[in-house]
């Protein structure tokens, strides 16, 4: 067994100063065995006669229930695709694309039945759920034909439109919803800049975007000026990569020299990011956009996850039609869906949606399949990561996180309870020493399975389990855990480690920022301290 130091992972400066070191880290010990499908542990002696005992003391508590209203800061793309599947995930919004080009297709005086119907629309809404329309394509008769970036004889979706019919058009729309869709997305992906990548939805510039955003968001507040109009979702990456000044970045600039636009709350309530497979960079993405917004002091505006995901390019019943850029497990894509709202909400994410509920069995649109749902409507593991995130946490008020090498963790404070998820980003297991607010607990896995977990000396002893690392790196964790407690964070009490009464184990040794990365370090700092000491008895 090769013991590593253990590691006491203190709380950052910003994150509650009342609040004590909660958290200790070790290395390699022992994974405890999964048994079936599902999971389960074996524990000590000692553990499990306590857990024992206090299965005896406490009736059988399913997982917790929904709230007759859900959340509606979690999402779900195309809910209408299995409405009682959404209801059972507790999705709390769903969002809709309506193409201008199939409502009018043959003039200013055509008005068609949208793409999505209005019962669909309706029975979202009886649910509970909010509708967010986002709205696209332009129709051939309403392009501008005198726009240098539409390809003169060559109509297409992503020609940018005359600005009169654009206006005319979405007046008519938030008319036709209002009290239905109180949120509306304008466009999708316009930072997607090469017109011949499938993901090509727009043609026209920063400047043409933001006339675009500017006609809607008049005419959206027009009508009713309690909705919310948002930025199309933006990519990142597709600046990021190529050394490009963000999009956000050289939109903002534009808006900001609008001397009129901060009479009108600068045409947008929110922007959106669409951010796959990787938790740590939805934080860092997040966080950064929140920085540019209040660099322009927009730090009123929020902001949406409003795609997220990490599709499976190894499920045997539905595979990628080609080899994909990222690959990932079922079981890191269920992972992911925990860790990405994690993350997302420490963030200061107002929303987060997955992308998607359901995808058809050949899922044309998609190289990999996307859904929770299979093309049978069987469901994927990360169907019930899902439902363990609305279970566990809607409600929250407040969410902190902080890190430790390569563990990950963020505490949602709810009413009454703390939820504390915690994942391990390392390709070997991490023991970790949880301080209690409470005596007991419920540790919960992401297939939604609860155990009681009983704190011992005040503190919480768990093991992360080790992450895949299909990709080759290791940026999706191995699978999560969800420490609940009644009480708040703020009652975490100091780490007291009390010596053994017994002559073995020998008392441990807690190490403060010393993360099993660093033995090296520690090692020698330690053997300067003994020559020092050595050389100081010599000259004695």
């Amino acid at each position: 067994m090769n013991h590593h130091p253990t590691t006491t992972i203190p709380l950052p400066a910003d994150f509650t100063p009342s609040l004590p070191l909660p958290l200790t880290v070790g290395g390699n010990y022992p994974l405890p065995v999964r048994e079936g499908a599902g999971g389960g542990w074996k524990h000590s002696l000692f553990l499990g006669l306590a857990v024992a005992l206090l299965a005896l003391l406490l009736p059988a508590r399913p997982a917790e229930a929904q709230s007759p209203t859900p959340d509606p800061r979690f999402g779900l793309v195309q809910t209408y695709d299995d409405f009682d599947a959404a209801a059972e995930l507790g999705a709390g919004f769903t969002r809709i694309k309506l193409y201008w080009d199939i409502i009018q297709p043959a003039g200013p005086d055509d008005w068609q039945p949208a793409n999505v119907p209005d019962p669909l629309i309706e029975t979202d809404l009886t649910a509970g759920r909010e509708v967010v329309g986002l709205i696209v394509r332009t129709p051939a008769w309403a392009r501008d034909a005198t726009n240098p970036g539409n390809a003169p004889g060559q109509p297409s979706a992503k020609d940018v439109p005359d600005m009169q019919s654009w206006e005319t058009f979405v007046r008519r729309l938030a008319e036709q919803y209002r009290g239905r869709i109180r949120h509306w997305i304008i466009w999708n992906e316009p930072d997607v800049w090469d017109p011949n990548h499938p993901g090509s939805t727009w043609n026209g510039t920063e400047a043409d975007y933001l006339e675009l955003l500017k006609t809607a968001y008049l005419a959206v507040k027009a009508v009713d000026p309690e909705a919310k109009v948002y930025l199309a979702g933006l990519t990142y990456w597709w600046d990021k990569e190529y050394d490009r000044e963000q999009y956000l970045s050289r939109l903002l600039k534009l808006i900001v020299a609008d001397p009129e636009a901060p009479a009108h709350n600068f045409y947008f309530d929110g922007v959106n990011y669409h951010l796959y497979y990787k938790p740590q960079q939805v934080y860092d993405i997040l966080s950064e956009t929140r920085a540019t917004l209040d660099s322009f002091g927009m730090a009123d505006k929020s902001i949406w996850l409003a795609e997220t995901n990490a599709p499976p390019s190894s499920d045997p019943a539905e595979p990628p039609h080609r080899e994909p850029r990222f690959k990932a497990s079922l079981t890191e894509q269920s992972a992911f869906i925990i860790q990405a709202h994690a993350m997302a909400f420490a963030a200061g994410a107002e929303r987060v949606q997955v992308y998607k509920l359901f995808n058809s069995a050949d899922h044309p649109e998609d190289v990999q399949p996307f859904g929770l749902l299979r093309g049978d409507k069987s469901r994927r593991p990360a169907f019930d990561a899902y439902k363990v995130v609305t279970t566990y946490l809607s409600g929250f008020t407040d969410v902190n996180y902080f890190e430790q090498g390569d563990v990950k963790v963020a505490v949602f404070s709810q009413a009454g309870k703390t939820t504390t998820v915690l994942w391990n980003t390392a390709p070997e297991p991490r023991r970790v020493a949880l301080n209690a607010i409470a005596g007991q607990g419920a540790l919960v896995d992401e297939t939604g399975r609860t155990a009681p977990v009983v704190a011992q000396r005040g503190v919480y002893s768990l093991t992360l389990l080790p992450a895949e690392c299909s990709s080759g790196a290791c940026f999706i964790g191995g699978p999560p855990r969800l420490l609940v407690e009644q009480g708040l964070p703020q009652q975490r009490q100091p780490m007291r480690v009390a010596p053994t009464p017994t002559p073995a184990p020998p008392t441990r040794l807690d190490i403060l920022m010393v993360s099993p990365r660093r033995r090296g370090a520690l090692a020698i700092v330690m053997a300067v301290l003994a020559g020092g000491v050595w050389l100081w008895f010599k000259r004695r």
